[in-house]
């Protein structure tokens, strides 16, 4: 978390772009704290994309489903835009 915190204090100087981040199934627990109802805040570069987030948070690509932003599915290769509400999904299965 220390160097998650570097890192939002260097981009606050630069073009950036400030999300809402919210997990879903089980990714939340790779936070520690993690609110369910609000999600957490996530400053990025201007022209950052759902990829960069994605790795930037340290997510697992085999534990990633669906991805939305502001209610739309997105791909990895999706700009994001500054003020978004974005919901990352554990993949879905069973039958």
């Amino acid at each position: 978390m220390k160097k998650w915190i570097r890192h939002l204090i260097f981009l606050r100087n630069d073009v950036s772009l400030r999300l809402t981040v919210k997990l879903y199934g089980t990714l939340s627990r790779s936070f520690d704290g993690y609110d369910h109802s609000s999600g957490f805040e996530v400053i990025m570069p201007e022209e950052a994309s759902i990829h960069d987030l994605l790795e930037y948070l340290n997510l697992p690509s085999e534990r990633l489903g669906m991805i939305s932003m502001d209610g739309r599915l997105l791909n990895k290769k999706s700009r994001l835009k500054d003020g978004a509400q974005i919901k990352i999904f554990q993949p879905i299965s069973g039958g």
